[in-house]
């Protein structure tokens, strides 16, 4: 319970760091006595305040996401332990996680679209300045397994809204996290992570509950993605990124093929990781890989 109001304030971006130290204070308060305060009437007047230090309304993930570098975790003391294996370090990163990974529909207009990227990408920067421990390690693999098994808040989830947001971005940062640690959830997360729904362009109608029934096939209309060029380049990075990983791993890069087929609807973006998967399989320092020179020239045929 207490790691998960802390994580909740963790999350206000309008929370000061003196305001959580008093907020952490009287959590372990309360994680302390044998009742709820909502049981008690003694612990009734503390309760009000709670309210005021989580974030309100419907733009408060936006917000989180926007300003979550506010609380500079990186200049906490990251070695200040709050319970067995937690850090104010640990807590940071595993809400940070949190909030990439959360499934979201894109905004409308050019400026919103755009500060969503770069939000994302500032807030991935930040998270790379750390050196992953194994407790952080651990926190990630938590985390991973969490988005992929998790309902329709989660942006790996097995069902996705056609106008999420792409997880490409931060599916190659969890890759790349991932990898040396535990590779096949690695390859799990970003395998899901390089659909892009909105670029599907038929969607069956009618009713599919009867087997003779042959359902009709009517055009979807594009929504208006200003930063759809960003996010298929971001789409190809990943693939490109698991291409090199997958090289002299058979069954991987055949899994990986497949994704960039049903996936990627870009000629020009499927033509340069043709031409990057001959690079990877045609390195100098080693014999020629064979079945990334058939990927490669399968893709090229595409």
């Amino acid at each position: 319970k207490l790691g998960a109001l802390w994580m909740c304030i963790v999350l206000n971006p309008h929370c000061k760091l003196e305001q959580k130290a008093s907020w952490l204070k009287q959590l372990k308060k309360w994680n302390s006595v044998d009742v709820c305060p909502w049981e008690d009437g003694n612990h009734g007047n503390e309760l009000p305040s709670l309210t005021n230090a989580l974030p309100q309304g419907a733009n408060a993930n936006q917000e989180n996401m926007r300003q979550y570098k506010s609380l500079e975790y990186q200049h906490l003391p990251a070695h200040k332990f709050l319970e067995e294996g937690e850090s104010y370090l640990t807590l940071a990163v595993e809400v940070a996680l949190i909030g990439l990974g959360q499934q979201r529909i894109m905004p409308d207009g050019l400026y919103a679209q755009e500060k969503v990227c770069r939000n994302e990408e500032q807030l991935i920067s930040k998270l790379q300045e750390i050196e992953l421990d194994d407790a952080l390690v651990k926190i990630f693999r938590k985390q991973a397994v969490f988005l992929l098994e998790a309902g329709p808040y989660s942006g790996l989830g097995e069902v996705i809204h056609r106008e999420s947001v792409p997880m490409h971005t931060f599916a190659k940062y969890l890759f790349t996290s991932l990898l040396p640690h535990d590779a096949e959830l690695a390859y799990k997360s970003a395998l899901r992570a390089m659909r892009l729904l909105v670029l599907e362009s038929a969607a069956p109608s009618g009713d599919l509950s009867r087997p003779h029934h042959i359902a009709s096939v009517v055009p979807n209309r594009y929504p208006r993605w200003f930063t759809l060029s960003h996010i298929e380049s971001q789409q190809c990075e990943l693939a490109s990124t698991m291409l090199t990983a997958a090289k002299g791993d058979v069954r991987r890069l055949e899994t990986v093929l497949e994704s960039i087929q049903k996936n990627i609807h870009s000629s020009s973006h499927i033509f340069k990781l043709a031409q990057d998967a001959f690079k990877i399989a045609t390195l100098m320092d080693s014999l020629p890989d064979i079945t990334l020179l058939k990927v490669s020239l399968e893709l090229g045929l595409q």
